[in-house]
């Protein structure tokens, strides 16, 4: 009996596409290079990574790629166009990689868990980053094109002050690929989107498809990494208020679990209904409120990726952290702290005002109103 393992469309475990045994399959496909992505990171930086997936593609159409990241991020990538396996980080995972034979291993994290895989997976050609060979289990190119990533992170100057290129041109670069606007890509479910519509039809709006909803979503917080990325709970409270009285718009604030206390006191500052969603759907969930907004308001976090990958008309608000890395593809605008101290990344902030607090109100009203007529 023939088996084709080395077709693309070869399970093992189960029937392929064909539901039929190999010989003589008229769909035989040989597979091309043998791709991994080891991307773990923060969720926000997994969505930003996607557009790597259609550049490998057109540079290697007939390649099987497999991405490694972690549990929580994987629905993030759940149907991604042009990724052939995702794998949850684990045991399990680790074991599969070490036993499989690649022919290219693309790394972008720099911790050791990322970076020692990348280190003894089975490639002659590896990208990104891995364990220096010191000894130290500390990071170092695996590339020369990787280079350029690697110092953004050892020089405050050169990250903050000197870069002009975003991530994904930083990325392409250092797997030796020319990055071509590729988009970030988040490819919802029909449940997805039905969670939302449900939600919102009980408060009176109809979706429809084509016409964007006169909805103002504002994204209210943040990772914990960097609490001071999000924008003010007065600040919010002002906008929301402004786009019920003058554009007649549904706000709708957005969040997780770990946005319910702030979402409630915003609710209370505005004095006006707002729809409130913290906690009440899963994360792809968060995606179809998202794509059912007008325009949505953020700060640099997983909600501003999203609502890129889902090409919403978007108003990104930075503080800490640096604008020139995130490309907003012509669908929005940035608004950046007057303060000369930023960007810093530090986790806490004793100057009052601080870098977010020092974003006004008028600069935001004014590119809401913007962006909500060109999105009329």
């Amino acid at each position: 009996m023939e088996f084709r393992t080395e077709c693309r469309y070869w399970r093992g475990d189960k029937p392929c596409r064909e539901k039929r045994l190999c010989e003589g399959c008229p769909a035989f496909e040989p597979l091309g290079e043998k791709i991994l992505i080891v991307k773990l990171g923060a969720r926000g930086d997994v969505l930003r990574t996607t557009p790597l997936v259609a550049g490998l593609r057109r540079q290697y159409p007939q390649a099987h790629i497999t991405w490694l990241t972690n549990p929580e991020a994987v629905e993030l990538l759940r149907g991604l166009p042009g990724l052939d396996k995702i794998l949850a980080y684990g045991a399990g995972s680790v074991v599969e990689i070490l036993s499989r034979e690649f022919d290219r291993v693309l790394c972008f994290d720099k911790d050791s868990p990322a970076t020692g895989l990348a280190s003894l997976a089975r490639a002659p050609r590896k990208f990104g980053f891995g364990l220096a060979p010191n000894g130290t289990g500390t990071p170092y190119a695996f590339n020369a094109e990787a280079e350029y990533a690697l110092a953004l992170g050892v020089s405050d100057d050169l990250k903050f002050r000197r870069n002009t290129r975003s991530y994904m041109e930083v990325i392409f670069e250092a797997s030796g690929l020319t990055y071509r606007g590729e988009p970030y890509v988040l490819a919802l479910d029909p449940p997805d989107r039905e969670a939302a519509a449900r939600f919102l039809q009980r408060q009176g709006i109809r979706l429809r498809p084509g016409r964007a909803a006169p909805i103002l979503g504002l994204f209210t917080g943040c990772g914990p990494a960097f609490p001071h990325k999000r924008w003010t709970a007065e600040g919010l409270a002002q906008l929301a208020r402004k786009a019920q009285r003058d554009l007649k718009a549904r706000v709708l604030l957005l969040g997780g679990p770990d946005e319910r206390a702030l979402n409630a006191r915003i609710k209370r500052l505005s004095r006006v209904r707002l729809l409130d969603t913290a906690g009440k759907h899963t994360l792809r969930e968060l995606g179809g409120f998202l794509e059912a907004c007008r325009v949505v308001v953020t700060g640099d976090t997983l909600a501003l990726h999203m609502a890129l990958a889902l090409r919403r008309p978007t108003l990104a608000l930075f503080g800490p952290t640096c604008p020139q890395e995130v490309d907003l593809f012509g669908l929005g605008e940035k608004i950046v702290t007057p303060l000369e101290c930023a960007p810093c990344y530090l986790p806490a902030c004793d100057r009052r005002p601080d870098c977010m607090q020092a974003i006004s109100l008028r600069r935001v009203w004014a590119s809401v109103l913007r962006l909500w007529k060109a999105g009329a």
